[in-house]
């Protein structure tokens, strides 16, 4: 079953596949977790090829995550989730580093 939601600022659609929520649970990361990271105000967005991307982000409670998204049919602004993991530490820093270069 696909779930969908929208985010009305950005104009994205981001769908959850069983299969992406169920990677979501190997992870121990909730679909709202993801959603308040892909809309937080203090993304990364990594382009991993033409249709994957990977964003870094951090939900309200500080959580930093990896968001592995893929474009859906090529369609402009609709992604699906495949799956989203916590930060090791190593990234964790270089996502606190890109965040705090980009505040200045």
């Amino acid at each position: 079953m696909l779930r969908s939601w929208y985010a009305a600022p950005v104009g994205s659609r981001f769908s959850f596949t069983d299969e992406a929520l169920a990677n979501l649970r190997v992870y121990d990361v909730t679909s709202g977790e993801v959603w308040e990271a892909l809309h937080g105000t203090h993304r990364v967005i990594r382009h991993l090829g033409e249709d994957l991307t990977v964003v870094y982000a951090a939900n309200r409670r500080g959580r930093r995550l990896a968001v592995l998204l893929a474009e859906a049919d090529g369609t402009d602004h609709d992604w699906d989730v495949l799956s989203a993991r916590e930060l090791s530490d190593v990234e964790a820093k270089r996502y606190d580093e890109a965040v705090r270069r980009t505040r200045r």
